[in-house]
């Protein structure tokens, strides 16, 4: 609770700030023209150019490509408050793929990244043996993402909770022999964020190749001491975008929201999960935290890599290619894996089409784990057409926020959902960061993306997508976290206060820009 009111107040605080430069810009403006003989002139072409910019921004959101939708909020920020709009377009609004970082960046364009799998002009992989729907599934993502689907080569493990997946993390490493690639969005010095990166120090001390990806906003908050004493140890660190100043600079908007751990090329991970104490609920927190991660082990750690090696050219210009990182492995297992990506730099948000297709092709049930979830028109009218046509969908959101405004989007969406007579269920245990979308309970996809705006077009993503017993695993996981939940009844929903859902209201109209 204390951990929500801090952030409302700085929310608050950051309204505020933007009221005050607000009257401050108005009151130098009235200041300089009183001192200026030349007033009427200067006031006179200080408007005209304020005029101009303004009709430029417009311009440049209405005429972008962009939904309706999409382009309204910004629209109607510019049309009542142009100063404040202005400055946050120029921060917020502007697009990726327009930076000199991208241009400047071939090898992130499209698949130009991938060089050691079957790249889908190529042809669609044999999928022998294979209902002809969840192959046609697995191929369309591999034209969409890029990544081609591996056959009964990669074994998957499914993690609930840091509880389980940090012990395995660290036997793990333990045992690399040559290389460790590792990237996440959050990465803090307390007590589990220091066991794994002292042990990647150690690791590094004792000659192995170790490189390691940490988003400079999401890991604002490790200590400067800890962070000088990794960057002088042999660990290759990256921070991911760093922030120098702020306002009208696009880092801010864009980040890295994967999580990757690839070790010798034989074994990797994904997921949800960051490196920090709350994952694991190993500390005195506010709510008890709940998230899932995978393992993979065989042929399609080689995407992994080619992800992490992308996200390392993109921050370094260096693309390492070598054959040393994408070893031979022989691992026997039954069922597809697929790696899916996403980001700005994508001309489409490949996960969101993925997860479109998958919804279209869903026979029986849908089931989707989400934290954060503000729906695009195209996935909420691909989830009422599935409910209409006879599939079973169910949709977790968390019980308890951890982002007070973000979470009365979701309670929005929950509300849209429940018009059409879909299932939501709050999970009342805490707060749920499992990221997870169950398809008639045969495939399923699990990582770092939300069933939100942000996640499908704003920030850079990853998941797998796979079938055979794994699924399995994430369907029991799946039940008991639907024991630990209770099911929304519509119509107590309808009868919450009206200042609670004319707020959500409010919040939904900016979806598309928070």
């Amino acid at each position: 609770m204390e951990r929500n009111i801090r952030k409302i107040l700085t929310i608050f605080l950051i309204i505020a700030i933007a009221i005050a430069v607000r009257f401050g810009l108005e009151l130098a403006y009235n200041a300089v023209i009183a001192l200026i003989d030349a007033a009427p002139f200067v006031g006179y072409a200080t408007r005209t150019a304020f005029v101009l910019l303004l009709v430029i921004v417009w311009l440049t959101v209405a005429l972008r490509s962009d939904s309706p939708t999409q382009k309204m909020p910004w629209l109607l920020l510019l049309l009542f408050e142009p100063v404040i709009g202005i400055a946050l377009f120029l921060t917020f609004g502007r697009n990726f793929k327009y930076s000199l970082r991208y241009r400047r960046r071939p090898r992130i364009h499209d698949d130009s990244y991938i060089t050691k799998e079957v790249r889908a002009e190529a042809g669609d992989v044999q999928l022998p043996d294979v209902d002809p729907d969840v192959a046609a599934l697995f191929h369309a993502s591999h034209r969409i993402s890029y990544h081609q689907p591996f056959v009964d080569d990669t074994s998957v493990d499914v993690f609930r909770n840091g509880e389980t997946f940090y012990p395995d993390l660290l036997d793990e490493l333990t045992r690399a022999k040559r290389f460790i690639l590792m990237e996440f969005f959050i990465v803090r010095s307390d007590t589990r964020g220091r066991q794994i990166i002292d042990l990647l120090m150690d690791k590094a001390a004792a000659g192995l190749e170790v490189k390691l990806i940490m988003d400079a906003l999401g890991s604002s908050r490790i200590n400067r001491l800890y962070l000088r004493k990794i960057e002088r140890s042999k660990i290759d660190l990256i921070i991911n975008d760093k922030i120098y100043f702020p306002l009208f600079n696009t880092r801010i908007n864009f980040r890295n929201h994967r999580k990757i751990v690839v070790i010798d090329g034989q074994v990797g991970y994904t997921g949800g999960m960051n490196l920090a104490d709350e994952y694991d609920n190993s500390i005195d927190y506010a709510y008890y935290f709940r998230d899932t991660q995978v393992k993979l082990r065989g042929a399609a750690v080689k995407s992994l890599t080619s992800v992490f090696f992308k996200d390392y050219y993109y921050n370094t210009g260096t693309f390492i290619d070598s054959d040393d990182y994408y070893p031979k492995t022989q691992v026997k297992s039954q069922g597809i894996v697929q790696i899916l990506q996403s980001g700005p730099d994508s001309h489409e948000a490949h996960i969101r089409s993925v997860y479109l297709k998958a919804i279209m092709t869903a026979k029986h049930s849908i089931r989707i784990m989400t934290p954060y979830m503000s729906l695009d028109q195209e996935t909420l009218t691909a989830l009422i057409i599935a409910k209409r046509s006879g599939v079973d969908v169910e949709v977790i959101i968390p019980g308890t926020p951890d982002k007070y405004l973000v979470y009365k989007v979701t309670q929005y969406f929950a509300t849209m959902l429940l018009t059409h007579t879909i299932d939501v269920y709050r999970y009342v245990k805490g707060f749920s960061h499992a990221k997870v979308l169950i398809i008639d309970d045969k495939i399923a996809s699990v990582g770092s993306y939300n069933m939100n705006h942000r996640s499908a077009l704003i920030d850079f993503e990853i998941t797998a997508l796979f079938t055979g017993d794994a699924v399995q695993t994430v369907l029991d996981q799946y039940a008991q976290d639907k024991i630990d939940s209770e099911k929304i009844d519509p119509v107590a929903w309808k009868k919450r206060p009206i200042y609670h859902r004319l707020f959500e209201v409010a919040m939904s109209i900016f979806t598309p820009i928070i």
